[in-house]
Formats: structure tokens, sequence, C-alpha cells
């Protein structure tokens, strides 16, 4: 006998559930169930995860969401599951609800929906079922007020009147007779499921996988409610877990009190889970890439040939004084990338990300491509980076290859103080249908965690203030270990050996760690997609006013979501500032994108380590770094702004290569094959470009091969995989096993070291643009940067 669960809160139903859908996934599975739903309250936060999980451990996903129903009267809060394998129709039509549930949100106005609206959605055909259970009005009514209990259920089936609408839960969790939950109750409800034609189901209502989880749900009740426990009325017991199907089994047979009738409660639950089980490809999109169409973009031809036209044609533009020869290096490398784009099937991904920025560039703000994007020919031609990928020997196969299969990531640095003004634009060029921004989910971290248990625990504010303010560098989960090793918290370490409440707190710290706290705008993401994009993701409105996805950026890939990332970065603005006014005081059109890159002036300058204000190279650290670097061209200030960052610091990466850059020590290139590879650094592995090219030499993979394999190099599991191909590979071409061993002992740890020479390249573009303004305009760029980065040159702060 099968049993799927049909209401179950994850954590994403913020203050309630207790487990992420990773792990209620994993228990569902353990237990034998078919499926799994997830019906967060108010939004499909977690809908996602909960499908990935759901393919991970081999079970059916059920998605659906808990929503309150307004009428002339209070009607609570229903679920409302989504039904499946209809090419998306049940999908969609959750997603609507959602939407025009939150549409209101803000402003103290709560998510609902009421029930004329929600009947909309049902006139046609059912493509989802309404649950009436614990916390909808019927289940108040049904055992003090049974008469209008009925009343309110035919007022529902007139509502509803399609088939498969409706379904009454029945849940039994043994409450004191009388109460909602207990067994009296189920069978009120099932008896009115009957009396009325309604069709019953069996659910468990869950909120957590084990009964232990019920005190962390209490903790969430606390910080929902604002109030100490006590304060509010509680759960009333721990049965609101993750039951396996014997004790559901036991439990439909204790309200029906017939075998008979509790199978076929169980077998009517069954049958409804297995309408909602969704098929993630059919009914979602799911790793389906979905971009703007192509009149949305303004072209009628096949997008690929739009896209070569559009990147050969800019050749000349980008390279206007270009030799035979090193023309010939430009188009084999760009139709190269070209391949690789068509078979992906990216061509409108590339033009869509033009479209963008040549728009941002029309509204005459300034903008520069950051990421491993910068390492794309496509990228430059089309004007998205400024970075030439070829000069700079950087790889198309770091930022994307025929081995990967999801939209590549593009970010985008624009002037911070019109960073709104961009999101606005991106939704009047593409329309409200294909556009919304991203949202990302708050999570507790130790401070928060402490705050609200102890709320939760009923502590006083000064002691609570007092504990949270050592919380500092550890996270929650650790929150015990550290007691015994943190120095400030000795004090409250040793009460908690006498006082039971604050060794409690340290408990429930370490229970809410990472749970999701709350939602809210993402920083800098905006998703694109075609004019399907509301069917398949639920928003609600932004802080801003524009609306969000209720998906976060880990969902995007999954979903197929075309995520621009589009930063506001002050030194965007101070230079856009500066640049008008050389024009206002000295009347000077500059375009700065155009100026010269091998400038000896701004060296000279840079050299001097008077480098505050300048784009990535003002803090302490840097300028102590440029004096000992003495950069001189525009590579070294790529290879400076990579050097300084926590993965080469930590591998030791600066001394070996300053001591070799300054004839300290003779580098020491482990091969004369990776010479050419390791010249630029002195013999130091610095970047994921060159220990790609190592693997490509060494083992005559593919660059993009290469590249897998620099990625699993951070995974222990699968790292050692990469050493046995290594090393057998190497051999067979003829390498030494002193060579191997000595070459392997340098790529073994690199996965942690390494950074990607196209972000620091894409870096060193506005630190170049920051240092030539400062050489050649002082007084215009120390006013630039006094009105929108005023922070950076405060003679306090260093």
């Amino acid at each position: 006998m099968g049993f799927s669960h049909l209401n179950v809160s994850s954590a994403f139903s913020a203050h309630y559930g207790v487990n992420r859908p990773e792990q209620l996934a994993a228990a569902a599975s353990a237990m034998g169930s078919s499926g799994l739903a997830i019906t967060d309250r108010d939004g499909l936060y977690g809908a996602v995860k909960h499908i990935g999980a759901c393919i991970s451990v081999g079970i059916s996903p059920i998605v659906g969401v808990n929503l309150k129903i307004t009428g002339e009267q209070d009607l609570g809060r229903v679920v409302i599951l989504a039904h499946g394998h209809n090419k998306g129709l049940g999908w969609s039509t959750l997603c609507r609800i959602v939407s025009l549930a939150t549409s209101r949100k803000g402003r103290k106005k709560e998510t609902s929906l009421s029930i004329h609206e929600l009947a909309s959605f049902f006139r046609e055909q059912a493509n989802c079922t309404i649950l009436l259970g614990l916390e909808s009005s019927l289940s108040r009514l049904v055992l003090k007020e049974p008469g209008k209990a009925k009343e309110l259920s035919e007022f529902w089936k007139e509502q509803f009147p399609t088939p498969g609408s409706l379904a009454i839960e029945v849940v039994n969790h043994m409450t004191e007779p009388g109460l909602i939950g207990s067994t009296k109750h189920a069978r009120a409800m099932l008896d009115l499921a009957t009396a009325t034609g309604i069709s019953a189901v069996m659910t468990n209502a869950v909120r957590y996988i084990e009964p232990d989880g019920a005190l962390t749900a209490d903790v969430l009740d606390s910080a929902r409610h604002l109030e100490p426990l006590g304060l509010f009325e509680p759960q009333p017991n721990a049965q609101a877990w993750l039951k396996p199907v014997s004790k559901i089994a036991a439990l439909a047979l204790e309200v029906t009190e017939d075998t008979k009738q509790s199978m076929a409660l169980i077998e009517n639950t069954e049958r409804l889970a297995s309408n909602c089980f969704l098929d993630p490809e059919q009914d979602c999109g799911w790793n389906q890439p979905k971009t703007p169409e192509k009149s949305a973009l303004g072209i009628t031809g096949n997008p690929f040939e739009v896209l070569w036209q559009k990147t050969h044609s800019a050749i000349n533009w980008r390279y206007p004084e270009i030799k035979a020869a090193e023309l010939a290096t430009v188009q084999h490398q760009l139709s190269k990338e070209l391949i690789s784009v068509n078979k992906l099937g990216f061509s409108t991904y590339f033009l869509t990300v033009a479209d963008v920025a040549q728009m941002i560039r029309d509204m005459r703000i300034r903008i520069s491509a950051r990421g491993s994007g910068a390492g794309s020919l496509i990228n430059y031609l089309l004007g998205i980076s400024g970075v030439d990928p070829v000069a700079e020997g950087l790889l198309f196969e770091r930022f994307l290859s025929t081995e990967r299969s999801t939209l590549p990531d593009i970010d985008i640095d624009v002037e911070s103080a019109r960073r709104h003004e961009i999101y606005r634009a991106i939704f009047r060029r593409y329309g409200g249908n294909r556009v919304t921004l991203l949202s990302m989910q708050s999570t507790y971290r130790g401070r928060g965690a402490v705050r609200d248990g102890g709320l939760a625990l009923g502590l006083e504010d000064e002691q609570i203030d007092e504990i949270a303010k050592n919380m500092w560098r550890f996270s929650a989960r650790n929150f015990r270990t550290e007691l015994n090793q943190k120095p400030e918290l000795a004090e409250f370490s040793k009460l908690t050996e006498t006082d039971r409440k604050l060794n409690l707190l340290v408990d429930i710290t370490q229970r809410l760690d990472r749970l999701p706290r709350h939602i809210s705008m993402h920083p800098c993401g905006v998703i694109l997609g075609d004019s399907s994009l509301l069917d398949l993701t639920p928003t609600e409105p932004s802080g801003m006013g524009l609306p969000m996805s209720q998906f976060d950026k880990d969902d995007m890939d999954p979903m197929g979501f075309l995520k621009l990332d589009v930063l506001g970065v002050r030194m965007q603005s101070a230079m856009a500032y500066t640049v008008k006014e050389i024009k206002r005081v000295k009347q000077v059109d500059l375009d700065l994108d155009r100026v010269d890159k091998d400038d000896p002036a701004v060296y000279k300058m840079i050299r001097t380590t008077n480098t505050l204000g300048l784009f990535q190279i003002e803090s302490p650290g840097q300028r102590e770094l440029t004096g000992k670097h003495q950069p001189t061209k525009f590579n070294d200030l790529t290879m400076q702004i990579s050097l300084f960052r926590p993965g080469p610091m930590k591998g030791n990466m600066i001394k070996p290569y300053l001591d070799g850059r300054h004839g300290f020590i003779e580098p020491d290139y482990m091969h004369r094959d990776l010479r050419d590879i390791l010249e630029e650094s002195y013999g130091v592995v610095v970047f994921h470009e060159q220990l790609m090219r190592i693997m490509k030499v060494m083992t005559g993979c593919t660059l993009a091969r290469a590249d897998e394999m620099r990625r699993q190099l951070g995974k222990p599991a699968k790292a050692q995989g990469v050493a046995t191909y290594f090393k057998k590979a190497a051999a067979a071409r003829g390498y030494s096993q002193q060579v191997i061993d000595k070459v392997w002992s340098v790529l073994e740890g690199f996965g942690s070291f390494g950074f990607c020479k196209a972000h620091g390249a894409a870096f060193a573009v506005p630190t170049y643009h920051s240092a030539w303004l400062k050489t050649h305009y002082p007084t215009e760029f120390i006013s630039g940067l006094l009105t929108h980065d005023p922070a950076c040159i405060r003679g306090d702060y260093y």
C-alpha cells in the first residue's frame, strides 16, 4: 500500500516549517513513498528545490501552496495542489494564483485571495485541487456548528462545481477529544465529506520530519507571533511529523473504525496524489532554456545567423588595424565559439544580453562586464565586454563549453546611482510578461537565531543583546562547540551550566541555523524569459515596486531562466560624473572606453602607490602590493587584482611570483612544455586558465574537458578520479613520473587557491580607467568620488 503526503510545509514556509526540501524528500524516499508534496505558506519559495530533491531520490514531486482565503466571512487557510502531466496547466495555474494572492503584499496587507478570485481559475476546468483542512473555517465549525459546516461545504461546492476541484482533509493528530486535530474531529470531517459528496483524503499536515522537530516549530511560531512561548496558542502536541504509511494507516483505521473504509481513504489519497504528480520537463520546463522571442529582440531571421552577422561585422570595429595573421587568429577563435553556441542553442541568449547592454549604453549609462564572460570573443564583439580575450590570453571554455548545457552567467557593472532606472527600462523594453526581478532568501545566522530563540524563551532584551553581540565569525550550528573556545563567551558558557533556559537557548540557536527567515529582493538579479515566464514562476512585489520571482538564484539553472546580474557599482557612477565634469569644465568630450591602455603616465602614477580612490587597488593591502609589484602594463593589473584574493593569498602565491618577477629566484616552469603557459606568472600557477592549458598539454584533453576536471578538483569525492586520469594520460604522452608528480602536487591543491583570469581582466578595465582619470583629470575625478563614493577617500578609513 502506497501513501504520499499531500500537505507538507518545508522550511521555506518561513517561521513555520522546520526541514528543507532535500531532507523531506530523502525521508519520504526512505519510507517508501512514491511521491511527496510541498505546500508552503503564501508561496512556492521552495518548490524548485523540492522538485530537484524528488528527482534525485527517485520519487514524484507534488507542489502546492497554503493560502488564506477571504469572503464575506473568514474562510481560513486552504491548500491548493497543482495537477500534473497536463502540459503545465496545473503548474501555471498555481503560479498565477500565488502571484495574484501576493500582489497586495506589503503595507500591512497580508497575502490572501478572495474565494471569488480563486474560483475564477477553476471556471473552465480544474487544473488544481483545493484541500479544506485543519486551518480552514470548515474545520473550526465541523464540531461546534455542524449545520453551518455543511452549509459552508455547499457554498464551496457552488463556487467550485467542476469535478476534482475540492477535497476535504482528514487529519488525526490525536489531540484531546473535541479539539481540532482529534480523532473525533477527523471523523467529523470525514462524515462531512461523505454527506456533501466531496472527496476525502488523509493527510498529516506535516511541519517536521521527526517529533523532535516540534521544539524548533515552537520557536518558529514564537518568531511568527513576535511573542514568547506561553503568550499565544501553541501547537497542541508533536504529531505533525512525516509519518510512515503504517502509522497513517493506523490513524485512518482509528478514524473510520472500519478496515475497508480506512483502506478506501488512503487509496483515494493516493489517487489524488498520482493526479498531482508533476512531470518536471513537460509541466515546469525543467532544464529547458527560455529566452525572449525573436520579435522581442527585433529580429526576424535565424538567431544564429543574426549572431554570426553581428559578430563578424564587429571585427573591424574592435580590430581596426589588425594584420592578416592576427585576423586569422581572431576569426578562428570566433568560429570555434560560434560553433559551441550554435550546438548549445544559446544564440538568443547572447543576442538578448547584447541588446540589454546596448540599451544601457543608449541611456548613456556606463557599463562594464565582469566575470568569466570576459573570456568570450563573442561578448567582446557584441559590446557586452570591454576586454579583448585574444590579447589577454583568456579562454572561452572557462565561460561556456559543450560539456555544460546550463545557460552561462554574464554579470554587468553599471552606475549604482542609475541601477533602478535600468531595471525599469528592461521592463519597458521586454514587457512585464517576460521580465521579473530575482529574489533571495535571508536565512538564520548566529545573531538572528539567538534573538528569536531568546524571544521564544522570554529572555530580557538586554540579556539577548549581550549574548548576540558575541555571536560572530562562527555558524549558529557550532554554538555549543564555540562556547568553550571563544573567550567572549566564557561567562555565558558558565551560566549555561546552571541555567536550564540558557542551555536550551544554545540548542534552539543551533536548530535555527540556515533556516529561511524572510525573502527580499536580490541586489542585482533580473530574470529575462519568453512570454510564458509568468506561467512558470510566481511573483510578488519587491521593495522598489517591481515584481520579483519567488525563486532564488539557485533555481535559475533547473528552471532554464536567463538571469542577468546588473550590479550597481559606485566607481562607475563616480567615473560617469567625472566625464560629465570634464565636459562641463574643460569642454572635452571623453570616451573613456577608447583611451589607450598603455599610457606610461598612468602606470607611473600607480607605481607611486597613491592609489586611493582607484577601483580594486585602493585598500592598504593592495597599496602595499602595488609598491612591491610595480605594474607597467595592463596585464600586470590583471595579475595584481587576481593575486590579492583569498585563494591565491592562502596558497602563498604572491611571494614566489614577486621573487620571480624581480629576479630574486629563477622561475620554475616544471617542464619546457609549460613555459609559455606559466611565463607571465613566473612559474606560479595562478589562473584557472593556466591549469586548463596544463591539463590540455600534458593529457591531450580538450579545454572543455580540462575545465570540468578543474571544477572536480575542489570536490574530494571526484578529485581522485582526476588524479588517476591525469597521471595515466600524462605518462602515455611521454612525461616522466618525476614531472608528473611535481605538476600534480601543484594542481592538486589548486581547486581551493586559483582565480579566474577573466575575472581579473574584467576588473582591471575600470581599475585602469579610474587610474587614467586620476592621472589626467585629478580634480574632476576627486569630485566624482566625493559625490558617489566618499568613504573611499576618508582619511580615518585608512
